[in-house]
């Protein structure tokens, strides 16, 4: 059987068929990111002759993985060259497809677009193209210094990893047609950091017009960033005390990009590796940017999940400092999620879970929705039916299983026909929204656009996709007021 062929702008490339689905892995979209290029926006791909092989996974980004571990059985090389996508299509020829861009999530810190989970098969049969990428991690992908601010003055800084999420934007646009995708009808869509980097697209300048509509799974509300400079709390600054740490003289760009890998990597690495206010890619804090109005004026499907205190394991000491923060404000506010039974800790942990991740879902789609753009809101609580008994709900990036109909590693054990027709029908909600901009499939129960009047999400229940009217009503807008105090 011939493989399947595709002709990029940088070359010729033969991918492998898989059943109904033709997949094109490890495809650059940029150049290796390394030597002279660290710390650097992408550079174009340098195009190649004859056929590239597309049939294998290129390198994952370099991350800590002995301390982050990715998933069981899962191994990759992992190296600074590693900015490479993949792509999965129905089999045949195919002309203006919807293009689908999955972001991975792990804190900026961690992951790949290389995983199992992100397996693009199902989704591709549906009648979409699924590309998923990734983008540099840690200090590679996040990190300023007075000398490369000099070196690059007037370019784009620090933000290289969300630098490479709009390379892989600008390539889509390049290369769709020629994979069967309509370059015009782009979704991004992300967990996590991924969905964190979805709201940042929304609202960076320089994203502007490469994408039709966005999913965020989990986004949070990525506030608070650090300003590239002018402070003593800057990304400038804490670049340059690193560097110093690191025996780099000040002003000395040569000998930091000298740096072996090892030492760039810094392991171990725990504390997520967050994007900075630069003042080109990102302008504003997302909160702030929502509220301005400044986000893209496009399709938006977003939410959140039941259990998303599940994040506290990666996070000591979260809950107590969530209480600090508060102050007075937190006892009556904690008093919403206690009652019979539920322990303090258990209501911390839902208070914690709901203001880290559920609320700024609901707000963003309020906000959204006041600028009469089409917005959709979820709430996902299924849980496959083997780990009901051992799970308190469907935590941080468990929806992912059903939105790429791949169960997880914890899951596929004891994956049912119940299981599979709840992936089947959550795949088919995303699908959807990107075919048709609305996340109605034919014959699916009807899921009503958000309205800040109204306040009817989608619920993912256990007993399949419902409907429900004003969902925590009460707490959500208590933290609301609370976050814009």
């Amino acid at each position: 059987m011939a493989p399947p062929v595709a002709h990029l702008a940088s070359g010729a490339v033969a991918g492998v068929r898989e059943n109904d689905v033709d997949a094109f892995l490890g495809l650059p979209y940029a150049a290796p990111p390394v030597g002279a290029l660290r710390w650097r926006s992408p550079q174009p791909v340098v195009a190649w002759r004859g056929v590239r092989s597309a049939q294998a996974f290129g390198n994952d980004c370099l991350q800590d993985s002995a301390h982050n571990p990715l998933p069981p059985g899962y191994a990759n090389p992992e190296l600074e060259d590693c900015l490479y996508l993949n792509v999965w299509r129905p089999h045949g020829t195919h002309k203006r497809l919807p293009v689908m861009m999955w972001i991975h999530g792990g804190a900026f810190i961690m992951g790949s677009g290389s995983l199992p989970i992100y397996d693009g098969r199902a989704l591709a049969r549906q009648g979409v193209v699924i590309v998923t990428i990734n983008y540099r991690l840690g200090r590679f992908g996040t990190y300023a210094n007075p000398s490369l601010s000099a070196e690059q003055r007037g370019g784009t800084l620090a933000n290289y990893g969300m630098m490479d999420q709009i390379a892989a934007l600008r390539w889509i646009r390049a290369n769709a047609a020629s994979l069967g995708g309509d370059p015009d009808n782009v979704t991004i869509f992300g967990e996590s950091a991924g969905a964190s980097s979805v709201n940042f697209l929304m609202t960076s300048p320089l994203a502007r017009g490469l994408f039709a509509k966005a999913i965020s799974e989990s986004g949070g509300s990525s506030e608070h960033l650090q300003p590239l400079t002018g402070s003593p709390v800057s990304a400038e600054a804490a670049g340059l005390q690193w560097a110093r740490s690191k025996g780099v003289a000040d002003g000395d760009v040569n000998a930091l990009r000298a740096l072996p890998a090892a030492t760039i990597l810094d392991a171990p690495v725990r504390a997520p590796a967050f994007p900075v206010r630069d003042g080109k890619l990102i302008v504003h804090d997302t909160t702030d940017a929502f509220r301005l109005g400044e986000a893209a004026p496009v399709p938006y499907l977003v939410g959140a999940n039941d259990y998303e205190q599940s994040l506290m394991r990666w996070l000591p000491g979260a809950g107590d400092a969530m209480l600090a923060r508060l102050g007075d404000r937190a006892a009556p506010l904690l008093a919403q999620y206690q009652a019979p039974g539920v322990t303090r800790e258990q209501a911390i942990g839902r208070l914690w879970g709901e203001q880290a991740m559920v609320e700024p879902a609901r707000r963003r789609a309020k906000q959204q929705g006041a600028r009469g753009l089409p917005v959709w809101l979820y709430r996902f609580s299924y849980v496959p039916e083997a780990l009901r008994s051992t799970v308190p709900g469907a935590g941080h990036d468990n929806e992912m299983q059903m939105v790429f109909a791949v169960p997880s590693p914890a899951a596929r054990p004891g994956w049912t026909a119940d299981d599979q027709k709840m992936a089947d029908i959550v795949s088919g909600y995303w699908v959807a929204f990107a075919k048709r901009s609305d996340p109605n499939p034919p014959h699916a129960l009807p899921w009503p656009a958000f309205s800040a009047k109204s306040d009817k999400i989608m619920e993912f229940s256990a007993s399949g996709p419902i409907v429900i009217d004003d969902f925590g009503k009460q707490r959500l807008d208590m933290i609301e007021s609370l976050s814009l105090q």
